[in-house]
């Protein structure tokens, strides 16, 4: 259920903020200022406010209304936004129906790293009573973490329902971080039923899944890395990944077996020939678990590809 949540916080964000970028070009176009709202009848600002308002009545047959704030947090919201120091605050936008406190979403440049930004906001969220949920164990992410798309995301909850901030946090290379949050206040209990709630741990027996054994794996600076496969169940949990640097495969072996000795993993053997450096493990837990790490440097030039494995020789060993 947490995971379904948070898949469509995702899309909605997806939808949402791009209108509040467009939002504020808008703003810059017809002559706003900071914190300036288009004009009722300005056609753009209509546009973009007509695409992230749904055309449809809500389940609950009421209809909901979005308000673009270029360069601004709403006026009206019932929930005080912390905001980094030296952020650019890019807009937000406002969602309202009837019978319900509204929620909206907001964009920031932020600079720093993206751990910057989520340990900001684990603090200040923290004195709001907001904290993230527990986290099954197999649903840990591990494997190459990808230094291209979202560089984290987060969510904040106060018990299993609302309200609860859902944080995004895209790195960008020579730039501020992209920093999408969404903010859903606490309801009625009426609309809390029918708004639900991600951060919810309810809903039956939950399928047994295997323990993560893939340690999450981060790029040296300045290498930009892609994740282009995982699969995290059974006896086999594989990741991979592509990474875009001039450093060679011995190099980057190197660099990523640190990071599983630091994660428990017992290096066996290893060899670094160019193009291609290995290593063998045994992989911490019970079961006996493998794991082997391969680098290969690509014809592609500053190419190199990635492969991090746990395999159980006994099959479902977990």
């Amino acid at each position: 259920m947490v995971l379904g949540g948070l898949a469509a916080v995702a899309l909605t964000l997806v939808i949402a903020l791009t209108a509040v970028e467009l939002a504020a070009q808008v703003g810059e176009i017809r002559g706003g200022g900071q914190g300036a709202v288009p004009a009722s009848k300005d056609d753009l600002a209509e546009l973009a406010s007509r695409l992230i308002s749904p055309p449809y009545p809500m389940p609950d047959g009421s209809t909901q209304t979005a308000t673009l704030y270029p360069g601004a947090m709403p006026p009206n919201a019932s929930f005080d936004l912390p905001v980094p120091a030296s952020s650019h605050l890019v807009g937000s936008v406002l969602r309202q129906r009837a019978g319900a406190n509204p929620s909206f979403d907001a964009v920031l440049d932020v600079p720093g790293t993206a751990d910057d930004v989520t340990s900001f906001y684990e603090r200040e969220l923290a004195k709001k009573g907001l904290t993230p949920p527990p986290t099954p164990q197999g649903m840990q992410p591990g494997g190459f973490q990808g230094t291209a798309g979202p560089a984290k995301g987060s969510m904040f909850c106060k018990g299993d329902g609302l309200p609860y901030v859902s944080l995004t946090v895209f790195a960008r290379p020579n730039a501020a971080n992209d920093v999408r949050v969404h903010v859903e206040p606490a309801q009625t209990s009426s609309a809390q039923q029918f708004m639900g709630s991600p951060c919810s741990q309810k809903g039956g027996p939950q399928p047994m899944i295997p323990a993560q054994r893939l340690p999450a794996l981060r790029a040296p600076d300045g290498v930009l890395l892609q994740s282009t496969g995982a699969s995290m169940g059974g006896p086999r949990q594989q990741s991979d990944a592509v990474a875009t640097t001039a450093k060679g495969a011995a190099e980057l072996e190197s660099f990523f077996a640190q990071q599983l000795a630091a994660a428990g993993w017992t290096r066996v053997a290893g060899s670094a020939n160019a193009p291609l450096a290995f290593s063998t493990w045994k992989v911490p837990g019970d079961g006996d678990w493998q794991g082997v790490l391969i680098v290969i440097e690509m014809p592609a030039k500053d190419r190199r590809s990635l492969m991090l494995r746990a395999e159980s020789p006994t099959g479902f060993g977990f």
